[in-house]
């Protein structure tokens, strides 16, 4: 069986990963038809290997109703959005956190 293609038009970008235990929180957001949109996810590993459940905020739903996607689109997408994370297409843009020593690294 072939995996559909995934559509070039959707660009990945991670912005932070949450390590805990065998589970990881990953927070970013997408670009898809000119319009970005935040999403947060969780990969689990598992007996079968590890997986990715992402999860849109009803901002994110809206906003891609508001482009013109249905309910079915919206799935596929997600599903495309998943599957970009698991193959290694999106790409890291991590934030770093804020130490008290990188706020004004003169006051040590």
């Amino acid at each position: 069986m072939n995996r559909p293609e995934l559509p070039k038009n959707l660009e990945v970008y991670i912005q932070s990963l949450d390590e805990q235990g065998r589970a990881t929180y990953i927070s970013g957001y997408f670009e898809f038809h000119q319009t970005r949109l935040k999403f947060d996810a969780i990969g689990m590993e598992g007996y079968g290997g590890p997986n990715i459940a992402a999860t849109l905020s009803d901002e994110t739903l809206n906003g891609l109703r508001g482009i013109g996607l249905n309910h079915e689109e919206i799935d596929e997408l997600i599903t495309a959005l998943q599957r970009k994370i698991m193959e290694g297409e999106a790409h890291m843009q991590l934030r770093k956190e804020e130490t008290p020593q990188s706020k004004n690294p003169e006051e040590k």
